[in-house]
């Protein structure tokens, strides 16, 4: 089943990352001019999900974890030359990483290995 992801994600009053960063980090992270800042804002914010819709079943089957996320991964991957590992290692613990996916809450699930 087809289900586009949210473009506006609740904030976690105790997992949100900004909350929990120093001034100078967090001048950082909230710099617009960033690179995490400006893939999020320039390709995960622009990726249509809806040319997947007809990949997905539209009655019965698990919703589908977000398009945007999983095609920046990919982008991510061959943009730093990872490994499969190293990607998913990166979208766990790397800050900007996950702030450049949409992560901004610690427990903001990302998708899994075998999804990937």
């Amino acid at each position: 089943m087809f289900k586009k992801s949210n473009k506006e994600p609740q904030l976690d009053a105790f997992a949100n990352v900004p909350m929990m960063l120093e001034s100078m980090a967090l001048k950082q992270y909230n710099n617009r001019d960033h690179w995490h800042n400006q893939f999020h804002n320039q390709v995960i914010m622009r990726i249509d999900e809806t040319i997947f819709k007809s990949l997905y079943h539209n009655t019965t089957g698990a919703p589908n974890s977000s398009i945007r996320i999983l095609v920046g991964m990919m982008i991510l991957k061959e943009a730093f030359v990872w490994s499969d590992s190293q990607l998913f290692e990166n979208c766990r613990f790397n800050l900007l990483v996950r702030s450049a996916l949409g992560l901004f809450n610690m427990n903001d699930p990302l998708l899994l290995e075998l999804t990937y």
